[in-house]
């Protein structure tokens, strides 16, 4: 006689489990200084300066006049240098993300940027603004400005170093006489060597 077992039901066959999923390994976004697995942090971009209102223009300038300070003095603490400019740290990373990162102990550190400025320097009949990129050149238009005040001061060999200098295609004014005019005229940049505020015209950051 033929079997009246119950035929059984076949056993689904589990799929192997699989882990399709890539971790990236990274180093720690907060500076850890080791690798982990992290996820892949948002990134800022900076804004363009053509598309920011003159109130905004005015916090990005504030924002890179703090960068400059935290600069020259490495042991200012970002907040005190927003503090300082009247802004937040959160502007920092809003309008000039890649000019700041975090040390291994967490610790916001201002580092050399490309971001673009401008600035306001000596021409031949007053003031002119000029358009610069990175932390680098702006420093070097500081470094001018303060040769400018010493020659104001009566240093007469201040500018020497500076003659027939161009700073990305702009030749610094060093004319002794020209620049004496300009001091007694009260004529020299209000703004030297800092960022203006004034709408762009074009141009990125």
């Amino acid at each position: 006689m033929p079997s009246k077992r119950r035929p059984q039901a076949r056993r689904a066959r589990r799929p192997r489990a699989t882990n399709k999923s890539r971790t990236l390994i990274l180093p720690n976004p907060q500076g850890m200084g080791k690798l982990g697995t992290t996820r892949v942090s948002r990134h800022y971009r900076a804004p363009r300066p053509s598309s920011l209102s003159p109130a905004e223009l005015r916090k990005r300038g504030n924002a890179l006049a703090a960068h400059a300070d935290m600069l020259r003095n490495r042991k200012l603490a970002a907040s005190q240098a927003a503090k300082d400019r009247g802004v937040k740290v959160r502007d920092f990373w809003k309008y000039i993300p890649k000019a700041f990162k975090k040390d291994a102990s967490g610790r916001i550190r201002a580092v050399a940027d490309r971001y673009l400025r401008r600035m306001e320097v000596p021409g031949p009949d007053g003031p002119i603004i000029i358009k610069i990129r990175g932390s680098k050149a702006r420093n070097e238009i500081a470094r001018f400005r303060n040769a400018v005040f010493d020659f104001q001061r009566g240093d007469l060999t201040a500018l020497d170093k500076w003659r027939g200098v161009t700073i990305q295609g702009h030749k610094l004014l060093t004319n002794p006489k020209i620049l004496q005019t300009l001091g007694e005229q009260e004529n020299l940049p209000e703004h030297f060597g800092s960022e203006q505020v004034i709408p762009y015209s074009g141009g990125a950051a």
